[in-house]
């Protein structure tokens, strides 16, 4: 999961995301 999340925060579609929390957490938090 954190994986996903740093390649797609590293992608250039993430330059629109700003001032948000994203949270990896493998599904516990629903």
């Amino acid at each position: 999961d954190i994986a996903n999340a740093v390649a797609f925060l590293a992608s250039a579609e993430a330059s629109y995301i700003t001032g948000q929390t994203l949270c990896v957490d493998g599904g516990i938090v629903m």
